[in-house]
């Protein structure tokens, strides 16, 4: 009877963790709007062009003070760099 309990709680247990880790959300790619917004918020400025490739987006911002700057933002992730850095 207490193996069968202990064997039945066993069962259960994994059962729900396999459950849980099949159920785990996957990561959605970013919109273009999204990748913009990301850029922005690290590269402050205008956004005047929005390129994308398969998995990256590459982003064009004028800054406060007039530069040019290309910003590179990883589809996937969400990473955001400087192009060039």
């Amino acid at each position: 009877m207490f193996s069968t309990r202990v064997l039945l709680l066993t069962a259960a247990l994994l059962f729900g963790a396999l459950s849980q880790a099949s159920t785990q959300p996957e990561k959605k790619p970013l919109s273009r709007e999204q990748a913009a917004a990301l850029a922005q918020q690290y590269y402050p400025g205008k956004i005047v062009k929005v390129q994308s490739d398969r998995h990256n987006y590459r982003i064009r911002v004028v800054q406060p003070d007039g530069r040019v700057i290309t910003v590179l933002v990883d589809g996937q992730s969400g990473r955001v760099k400087r192009d060039g850095n």
